[in-house]
């Protein structure tokens, strides 16, 4: 099914040139560098063809300049493995100038002159003659007297170009011409049988599937090394997944368009180490924003295309509504497909799911996921200070809060939280005990992770969480979290700039033993809350003793219906993972409530003063 598919997706994007699609013979390749050369065949300089692009500055970071290699058609390689052998115009610096990081690679220089220089009479270029001159003058060891080996653009692939043409040797067209007649000629060991993508009998047979690139090693999505397992009928290695030569190519072509191509921002976006890589069987609009609302949201909307920017905000407006997505180009009914990729270690890629559905199924579940993970956010933007939180939170952001900052993310927890959202299974569960852990290590309980706490809870164990403060709920481990802010709210106005609340000393212990816990806290909640008054008027100008007293009188009057819902066994010895998250939902509830968001002006949008 994978493979159909990408097999199929080939006639669209080789129909569209924004995505340079490569014709059968040829293959994207990141080159680095040019050998420059004259007509005669002398070197005239070695370039550098790798692109300058600046990173928008992230944080306090400011903008940083990388350079790139240039994605140029080239060529069709064969996969090297442990044997050396060149391939053709284009190839690593060790094959093409006889010296590499390493040193000297005499025996693979020798290799790649003695191949071109062999196919000279029949190819008949003169620009080809010019690189076969060169090859038969070239000496490796004068390499290192005019340029760095360490140079970085040196570390992938280079090509020839001759001083004053507008292109590459291999895009001569006796060169493509040759090329292309040679391509095509089946192979002296070629294996014929039936295609498995296309039905169709006696074809050429690949011995070995296209290379996947994007990932820290190119390998094959297909590839049986061990022939025992699978042997049968007489069958080994890829023998036992046959594949015709000219469908392998289209499915590896339209895949590391995906991964790799000039498109790839709206086809493929990294998550805790997974690669996703969508499309749809036609062009539309959630296929060029999916990866702006599941990777990340624009922040420099200056820089962003107005066009992109309108069709982003209209897919936000109709996840949170739960309504269609009212453009022309989108089509409810178009198949959706989303492959997850993972290179566990460099000889392999494992499928993490695939999954299809349509348009307007996946913006259902969006919106699912979208009100599962609604809750009242900590900054809103209202009081202008600091970024509000975001409203969508890209998934990166989740799973940052199962980690310390600095430590990578389980990588199966990326691809199990993409599976549950576009199929509407249930969250992973090793995601809210991972949250929940970390909340119990640094006392933290943010927007990011109430908002996935929340999720499980109503989705995986049906449970009834609103958005803002629920008075009415009588759930034990939801009025143990709201108690448990509401005597933290009381500390800190009746001891201001202390530098360890009781969240700091206590909450591990209060959100899992609150018998233990409470009846100590609330020994001191007196005290604290005697010299609450106090501390208010003289800290804040805008409280006077007054008013200090009725807010004293109202926290009192929480403090007290908060017990009323309580049985006479007190409070219960242990709380289960299940309960601690809604300890969490409860502390967070409550503390927000002391917070409200300020009224805003509808005309300029600045906070109301009273």
């Amino acid at each position: 099914m994978i493979l159909q598919t990408l097999y199929e997706l080939y006639d669209r994007l080789a129909q569209d040139d924004a995505y340079g699609i490569a014709p059968p013979g040829f293959s994207p390749q990141k080159v680095s560098f040019k050998i420059v050369l004259r007509p005669d065949g002398t070197l005239h300089d070695i370039i550098d063809a790798r692109r300058k692009r600046t990173l928008p500055a992230k944080g306090k970071n400011p903008p940083k300049v990388i350079f790139e290699p240039s994605l140029m058609l080239v060529p069709a390689h064969k996969k090297r493995t442990s044997s050396a052998f060149p391939q053709f115009m284009c190839d690593k610096s060790e094959y093409i100038l006889g010296i590499g990081k390493s040193g000297l690679a005499k025996d693979k220089f020798e290799l790649f002159r003695d191949f071109h220089i062999g196919l000279e009479s029949e190819i008949n270029s003169k620009w080809y003659s010019a690189v076969c001159l060169f090859l038969k003058s070239w000496q490796p060891a004068s390499f290192s007297e005019k340029y760095a080996i360490n140079d970085p653009h040196f570390d992938n692939f280079g090509v020839f170009q001759i001083i004053s043409e507008r292109k590459e040797v291999h895009e001569d067209e006796q060169v493509r011409k040759w090329w292309l007649s040679h391509y095509n000629e089946p192979d002296s060991s070629a294996k014929f049988g039936q295609c498995l993508i296309t039905g169709e009998e006696n074809t050429e047979l690949c011995s070995i599937h296209p290379d996947i690139k994007g990932f820290a090693s190119s390998t094959s999505l297909v590839n049986i090394q061990s022939n025992t397992p699978f042997e049968s009928y007489a069958k080994s290695s890829t023998e036992n997944c046959p594949v015709s030569k000219h469908a392998a190519f289209r499915y590896g072509t339209a895949l590391n368009a995906l991964t790799i191509g000039p498109q790839k921002r709206n086809h493929c976006f990294t998550l805790a180490g997974t690669k996703v890589a969508y499309w749809t069987k036609e062009k539309t609009v959630l296929e060029s924003c999916f990866a702006d609302i599941f990777g990340d949201l624009p922040n420099d909307t200056e820089s962003q295309d107005a066009t992109r920017l309108e069709s982003i905000k209209s897919l936000l407006h109709a996840i949170k509504t739960g309504g269609a997505l009212e453009l022309d180009s989108t089509s409810a009914d178009v198949p959706f497909y989303i492959l997850g990729l993972e290179q566990p270690n460099p000889g392999r890629i494992s499928v993490r799911f695939f999954h299809r559905s349509t348009v307007a199924e996946l913006l259902e579940k969006l919106h699912q996921h979208q009100s599962h993970i609604a809750i009242v956010r900590e900054f809103d933007g209202s009081s202008g200070k600091r970024r509000p939180d975001p409203e969508f939170p890209p998934l990166w952001m989740f799973l940052s809060q199962t980690v310390r900052r600095g430590d990578d993310v389980p990588p199966l927890l990326g691809g199990a939280l993409v599976r549950s959202i576009i199929t509407g299974g249930k969250y992973p569960e090793g995601l809210y005990t991972a949250i929940l852990r970390r909340i119990h290590a640094d006392r933290t309980i943010n927007y990011l992770r109430a908002a996935m706490i929340k999720a499980v809870l109503v989705r995986n164990h049906s449970l009834p969480i609103p958005i803002m403060l629920d008075t009415e709920n009588t759930d034990p481990a939801y009025l143990l979290g709201r108690l448990f802010a509401a005597l933290e709210k009381t500390q800190e106005e009746a001891l201001p700039g202390l530098n360890a609340t009781i969240r700091d000393r206590y909450y591990s212990s209060a959100s899992a033993t609150p018998r233990s816990v409470f009846p100590r806290l609330l020994r001191t909640y007196q005290h604290h809350l005697e010299k609450m008054p106090h501390e208010l008027a003289k800290n804040n100008k805008s409280i006077d003793f007054d008013l200090a007293l009725k807010l004293k009188r109202k926290r009192e009057i929480l403090v007290q219906d908060i017990f009323g819902f309580f049985s006479a066994d007190g409070y219960p010895p242990q709380l289960s993972l299940l309960d601690q998250g809604k300890f969490a939902i409860g502390y967070y509830h409550q503390r927000k409530a002391f917070f409200p968001a300020k009224a805003k002006d509808p005309e300029t949008l600045e906070p109301v003063t009273a």
